[in-house]
């Protein structure tokens, strides 16, 4: 039985159904970024934040919103290296996962208990250009990306 692909696959949209079972160096790559941010993160929540609002420091608010900002890079690199996206595809996850908690912030005040910030959407921009910054460099200096492992 012959079996047409139609225009639009969803199970296409973020990855390659090739790519998801193969470990590489950009997913070894993407899920050290991820571990990494995640760190990055944390220190900034319980380190520089306490350490801005103590002293009045005035940072623009890059500390209040380092939850987003780091958040979002954490959660965009954990998702490529569990789908293992090509990089054209990189670039869906990294609008999805952005344009997704911003819609989600704006949302905050429907919801219960929720509060909209201004800081939060800037924070979730930051860390969707930080990403896509990372994204470039990584393809720049990664020219191939060598299969460890396939299943």
């Amino acid at each position: 039985m012959l079996k047409y692909k139609t225009v639009f696959d969803p199970g296409d949209f973020f990855t390659d159904r090739n790519a998801i079972r193969k470990i590489d160096t950009f997913r070894i790559v993407y899920l050290a970024t991820a571990v990494v941010w995640f760190f990055i993160t944390e220190a900034g929540r319980f380190v520089w934040r306490p350490f801005v609002n103590a002293n009045n420091i005035n940072d623009f608010g890059l500390a209040d919103s380092v939850g987003n900002w780091g958040g979002i890079v954490v959660q965009i690199f954990f998702m490529l290296a569990v789908m293992n996206s090509p990089r054209r595809k990189s670039y869906r996850v990294i609008a999805f996962v952005t344009v997704g908690y911003i819609a989600y912030e704006f949302l905050q005040p429907y919801l219960p208990k929720g509060v909209f910030d201004w800081k939060d959407v800037y924070g979730t921009l930051i860390g969707g250009v930080i990403s896509l910054g990372l994204l470039f460099v990584y393809h720049k200096f990664i020219k191939s990306s060598s299969v460890l492992y396939e299943f």
